[in-house]
C-alpha cells in the first residue's frame, strides 16, 4: 500500500475532480482502508484493499458485484475502480445498531433489502463466478488456519469434526448469490431508505446465509429469528426448513469465528487485537451447535 503522501496524490491526481480535494480518515475498515474525500461535486468514499490472501478475496468480483448493488439501487455509485482502489459516492447516514434490529418496521426495511440482494443482483452481476458458498469460505479458512504457526492453529482444528458435520447439510441448501457478511455495520439508514455496503466477500453462494448473519449478529433469537425465517420464505417454515436455517446459522457463526481467527493471526503485533470478538463468536458458535 503506498505511504500516505504518495497515497493523498495518487487520489488527488485521478481524472474525477473540478477542483482540489480533502482527505480525511473513516473509522472502521479491518480489511481495507477507507478515506473520505471532499470535493466540488460532493463527497465520496476512497476504498483501498488490504490483505487478499487471508481471507480469500477477490477484488475483481469486489468490483463487480457494488457496480451490480449500485445498478440495483442497493449500494452507492462506483465512480472510479483500478487494481486496489474503489472511489464510491459517499452516503450521508449512520449504520444500525441494536435498537434498529428491535424495531420490527426497521427490521422487516433490512429483510426487504436482503430479499433484493438474492433476487435482484444476479442479473446485474457481471464479474469472476467463484464458490463463496458457506462451506466453501470454511474451508478456506480452516486450511490456512491449520497451516499457520499461530495460536489458532489448534482452535481452528478443534473445529473440523463440526465442519465434516456441516457439509452434507450445507451442500442440500438452494445456490444463488449473497453478500456474505450481513451485519449492522454494513447497512446505512439515510433517513429515507437503506444502504447494503461492503462486497468484498460476495459471491456465487447459498442466500440464506445472508439471513443467518442478520439474526446472529443482531442477537435476535426465538420468535423474532422466526418472523425472520417467515418473511424469507413468506410463508411458515417446515421442520426440515428450521433445520437448515439452524446450520446455516452454524455456519455463519463458524465463517465469523474463522474470519476472527485468520485476521488476528495476520501479524504478531495483532495478537489479541480481536479477543472480544473472538469470544463473542465462540459463544454464538456453541449456542448454535446445540440448536442441530
Amino acid at each position: 500500500m503506498p505511504s500516505k503522501p504518495d497515497l493523498h496524490d495518487r487520489l488527488a491526481a485521478l481524472p474525477l475532480w473540478n477542483g482540489p480535494i480533502g482527505i480525511e480518515p473513516v473509522a472502521g475498515g479491518l480489511t481495507n482502508r477507507n478515506l473520505l474525500i471532499t470535493a466540488l461535486q460532493g463527497r465520496f468514499v476512497a476504498r483501498i484493499a488490504g490483505d487478499n490472501a487471508a481471507h480469500d478475496i477477490d477484488r475483481a468480483a469486489e468490483q463487480a458485484a457494488t457496480r451490480a448493488a449500485a445498478a440495483c439501487g442497493l449500494g452507492p455509485d462506483l465512480v472510479w475502480a483500478e487494481p486496489g482502489l474503489m472511489i464510491l459516492r459517499h452516503i450521508e447516514g449512520r449504520t444500525l445498531g441494536s435498537a434498529d434490529f428491535a424495531d420490527q418496521t426497521k427490521l422487516r426495511r433490512v429483510l426487504e433489502l436482503l430479499n433484493r440482494v438474492r433476487r435482484e443482483l444476479p442479473d446485474q452481476y457481471r464479474g469472476p463466478l467463484r464458490d463463496r458458498s458457506p462451506f466453501a469460505i470454511l474451508e478456506h479458512y480452516a486450511k490456512k488456519l491449520s497451516a499457520e504457526p499461530n495460536r489458532w492453529r489448534r482452535a481452528a482444528d478443534r473445529y473440523r469434526p463440526l465442519l465434516a458435520r456441516l457439509a452434507a447439510r450445507l451442500a442440500a441448501m438452494p445456490s444463488g448469490f449473497a453478500h456474505n457478511d450481513i451485519h449492522g455495520d454494513n447497512i446505512i439508514d439515510d433517513g429515507r431508505r437503506l444502504w447494503l455496503v461492503d462486497w468484498e466477500y460476495a459471491g456465487q453462494g447459498q442466500p440464506l446465509v445472508d439471513l443467518a448473519s442478520l439474526v446472529n449478529n443482531a442477537g435476535l433469537d426465538g420468535e423474532a429469528a422466526h418472523i425472520c425465517l417467515v418473511d424469507w420464505l413468506g410463508r411458515p417454515p417446515t421442520a426440515e426448513e428450521r433445520r437448515g436455517f439452524a446450520t446455516m446459522r452454524l455456519a455463519a457463526a463458524m465463517r465469523d469465528l474463522f474470519w476472527g481467527y485468520a485476521q488476528d493471526g495476520l501479524v504478531a503485533s495483532q495478537l489479541g487485537k480481536l479477543d472480544d470478538y473472538i469470544a463473542i463468536n465462540e459463544n454464538r458458535v456453541r449456542a448454535a451447535a446445540a440448536r442441530l
